[in-house]
């Protein structure tokens, strides 16, 4: 008998100080499940192990991590070993496909669609490597990684912090600077914030979180700031909800560390030149031209919709908005994954996706917020209302991981 999906044993969360920094069991599948994660997160690296400009397109160039599963694809694929598909996702890319095929006879095909064939792969993997890992295994290796990412960004940081000091001195949007993660140094405080959520029940927790909020500040991203504020509450409310897992002095360790991370931005933006239009960017907000630039966006996704209410077809949103709105757009979405969904694969697109992220959200609160993985892919559909361009194989791979560990008998993982 299988556990239910959105079930997770609490004891490898902990009580907030597990010793994260003990050497792993090593194993072949520790490191398999270490590799691919640290592969997807490093999106902008080439094939020939070269870093992507930081304008450069992020499209369905072959990159270093496509390499890395379609060769372990093959390995399963010739022995055997891939796991079924949870209903939710069959039904979503069913309707995504067929819509996105009939759309391209009509409308004409994006190679952008690319990209959600090999997230629906990802997703595939993940659930293979999460069945052969178990939960254990899995949440170890994303762990590691997540620290090595941090401090690979952190270092990087360093490395480029002339850029960094010369925007904060005249800051506007973003700090020009290369970036492991596609969508420039917004996405990538995105990614590393979001992954704050595997050190949950670590000692290594609060330091993460504090050195995400800086990327966050420097890279003058508002979203990040967000999503370390999210992380911090998750943690806070799934300690409350733990039962007989720590003392009551402990049980206010993570309350008392949002404070913390709190003041510590607050004095990091008011103590270092420029670094206080963060700040302004959330007093702003509606009125600065991210804002009324994804208004203009959402505008033209509602014509397009209005128009074609089945769907125009994966990638042919934008090209349809800019033909609505009479006007050049240099975005490539629209900034809304609920909207994209319903211009680019029509009513019945939307409806599939809410039916996801709807049973995706009920496991996550089902397990209390115990799940480190559910929340990672909670969080991504949180704010997918603002950002992302769909078809990022990054939470799809964490999406199947979790739902091939959960597809274990409990006594069959690892303690």
């Amino acid at each position: 008998m299988s556990i239910e999906a959105g079930s997770f044993d609490a004891r490898l969360i902990g009580s907030g100080t597990t010793r994260f920094w003990r050497l792993p069991a090593v194993g072949g599948l520790f490191f398999l499940t270490a590799l691919l994660f640290l592969a997807l997160n490093f999106q902008m690296l080439s094939v020939k192990g070269q870093l992507a400009e930081p304008d450069a397109v992020v499209g369905p160039a072959l990159k270093a991590y496509h390499a890395l599963f379609v060769c372990f694809g093959l390995l399963l694929l010739v022995r055997g070993r891939m796991v079924r598909w949870r209903p939710e996702m069959v039904a979503y890319f069913v309707v995504v496909g067929i819509t996105t095929l009939v759309a391209a006879l009509r409308f004409g095909p994006q190679t952008v669609t690319v990209n959600t064939a090999f997230a629906a792969y990802a997703a595939t993997i993940g659930a293979t490597i999460g069945h052969l890992a178990g939960a254990t295994t899995a949440l170890r290796a994303l762990r590691w990684v997540s620290v090595f990412l941090l401090i690979a960004v952190l270092a990087k940081a360093v490395l480029f912090l002339p850029a960094i000091l010369a925007f904060l001195a005249s800051p506007f949007g973003h700090p020009t600077l290369p970036t492991f993660y596609g969508g420039g140094p917004n996405l990538e405080a995105t990614w590393v914030a979001m992954a704050g959520v595997f050190l949950i029940g670590t000692r290594a927790f609060i330091p993460y979180m504090l050195g995400s909020a800086a990327i966050s500040v420097a890279y003058a991203s508002r979203v990040g700031l967000i999503i370390v504020a999210l992380v911090v509450m998750a943690s806070v409310v799934g300690t409350l909800f733990r039962r007989g897992s720590a003392g009551g002095s402990r049980r206010w360790l993570l309350p008392v560390a949002l404070c913390a991370i709190t003041i510590a931005g607050v004095a990091a933006a008011r103590g270092v030149t420029g670094s206080d239009y963060i700040i302004r960017r959330f007093q702003s907000i509606g009125e600065d031209p991210g804002s009324t630039g994804r208004l203009t966006l959402w505008n033209g996704g509602v014509r397009v919709f209005a128009d074609h209410p089945f769907g125009v077809g994966i990638g042919n949103a934008i090209p349809f908005a800019e033909r609505a709105l009479a006007a050049g757009i240099t975005e490539d979405n629209l900034h809304n994954q609920y909207l994209q969904h319903l211009v680019e694969t029509g009513v019945q697109g939307l409806v599939v996706y809410l039916l996801l992220v709807g049973v995706t959200w009920r496991r996550m609160l089902a397990s209390r917020l115990h799940d480190p993985m559910l929340l990672y892919v909670g969080i991504y559909f949180l704010l997918a209302a603002l950002q992302f361009r769909g078809g990022e194989a990054l939470p799809w791979f964490i999406f199947g991981l979790q739902s091939g560990c959960s597809s274990l008998p409990r006594t069959a993982e690892e303690v």
